[in-house]
């Protein structure tokens, strides 16, 4: 497993979903690209149980946070510009 520790912008409101009795918390995030002239990386982040009504509770419109998480890639190849294939 892959821990990973970063510094994210909160793009957009946590949003809470309790289902079977479990809470479930989702917003955006943008990490800041130090290595390349390039954009920020925006991407989701997901998180469950007392962690996700804690970050629900605590959210403050632009807010910066440090989070520590396991981290999970979902791979795309892009075969032609209709089709693509997950690996």
């Amino acid at each position: 497993m892959n821990i990973f520790v970063f510094t994210a912008y909160l793009l957009s409101q946590p949003k809470l979903i309790k289902i079977k009795h479990q809470n479930f918390c989702y917003m955006s995030v943008s990490l800041n690209n130090f290595l390349d002239n390039m954009a920020n990386i925006k991407i989701k982040v997901f998180a469950k149980g007392k962690i996700a009504r804690q970050v629900f509770d605590l959210y403050k419109e632009k807010n910066t946070v440090i989070i520590e998480s396991s981290i999970y890639i979902k791979k795309t190849r892009f075969l032609n510009k209709n089709k693509k294939k997950r690996k």
